[in-house]
């Protein structure tokens, strides 16, 4: 359907066309000819401006945002929201915890990017507003099983020690490779066992397959198996993860719950207003939104925790 500046467009292209086709019966008539169509060119004059301006202003509230790939499907619940009562377009690039801080460091155009901590890079890169900072939400970690086996006890710094030196295999991401693997290795440091469950810990790292050896590649599609999988499986014996990641597959998998904030601290995901946003009042809308009640209630029901 054709908006109202697209028919008077249309409409004007008319008269013009009409204008010029239509003989001229006397020669007294060239002069009122001449006028007529300066009239017709200054309207159309007009509306191309205002046609231009319109485009313009429909294209500043498209508002570009780099978040990190595991918050896609909370993205997907309160970006829509966010569109319908501000009118506003988001566009999104999904990027990994490393690389939307790499992104962000080079100076890419997003008008705001959710980094996960650290946030170092990204403050000295010079490319986003520094008192923009706002703490979005959080990834926990959490300790899982596999289906039906018994829930160890995690419910202090001890009880997950004991629980860890008794599995006979441990999983969790790689943290050379993934940010999901920054908790799991924080607290086993903190725990002072990383020597003693070495030989048993299984580390993946995503969706890559960095090695053949890796104990996450599978040798019978040539892909990699996730913490989920091997859970699944059966192949470990207790996985560290965050818990965002494990609520997808929590009818396959036993979720015993978060590791206690003593040796793990929940992973901070903190917005930016880029340095060169388009529309910075867009982008502090975004960003405003993103901690409002509404948006933090889905963060919290997907496994985050919330900052509101």
């Amino acid at each position: 359907m054709l908006s109202l500046t697209q028919k008077v467009w249309q409409r004007s292209l008319r008269l013009v066309y009409k204008h010029c086709h239509e003989p001229t019966v006397a020669p007294f008539g060239e002069e009122d000819s001449v006028k007529r169509m300066k009239y017709l060119l200054s309207t159309i004059f007009v509306v191309a401006l205002i046609f231009g301006n319109s485009v313009r202003a429909k294209a500043q509230t498209e508002i570009t945002l780099l978040p990190p790939g595991p918050t896609r499907r909370t993205l997907d619940k309160i970006l829509p929201a966010l569109e319908s009562k501000t009118g506003y377009k988001v566009k999104v690039t999904y990027g990994t915890g490393r690389t939307s801080t790499q992104s962000v460091a080079k100076g890419e155009p997003l008008d705001v990017s959710l980094i996960v901590a650290p946030i170092t890079g990204a403050l000295t890169s010079g490319s986003v507003i520094p008192s923009s900072e706002t703490l979005v939400a959080s990834y926990y970690t959490a300790v899982a099983v596999p289906k039906g086996a018994p829930k160890p006890d995690i419910s202090t710094p001890a009880a997950v020690k004991k629980a860890l030196l008794a599995a006979k295999s441990i999983g969790y991401e790689d943290p050379d490779f993934t940010t999901a693997g920054q908790g799991p290795t924080e607290a086993i440091t903190k725990l002072g066992i990383a020597d003693q469950i070495a030989a048993k810990s299984k580390l993946c790292a995503g969706n890559t397959k960095y090695s053949a050896n890796s104990t996450c590649f599978d040798p019978a599609t040539g892909g990699v198996r996730s913490i989920e999988k091997l859970l699944e499986g059966g192949d470990v014996d207790i996985a560290m993860l965050f818990l965002s990641d494990m609520l997808p597959s929590k009818d396959k998998i036993s979720i015993v719950g978060p590791l206690p904030r003593k040796i793990c601290t929940p992973t901070a995901i903190v917005g930016f207003i880029s340095a060169h946003a388009s529309d910075p009042a867009a982008a502090k809308a975004l960003l405003q939104y993103l901690v409002s009640p509404d948006a933090q209630a889905i963060f919290k029901e997907a496994g985050f925790e919330p900052h509101s």
